[in-house]
């Protein structure tokens, strides 16, 4: 699987948990960018132990 599809899928997945999440006194762009790094740490961890081998959240 290439690494920009992990990151669309990592960003289309933070717009889902960031429209059901609200942090108060955060800006959305703010909530938008670490639930996407969050989201990338963590298929990051799945994928490698699946065998896959990616460096995703830089």
């Amino acid at each position: 699987m290439d690494s920009q599809v992990i990151k669309a899928l990592a960003q289309e997945l933070a717009k889902r948990v960031n429209s059901a999440v609200d942090v108060p006194l955060i800006k959305e762009e703010d909530e938008q960018a670490f639930f996407e790094l969050i989201i990338l740490i963590i298929l990051e961890l799945v994928f490698n132990k699946l065998g896959f081998k990616y460096e995703l959240a830089e």
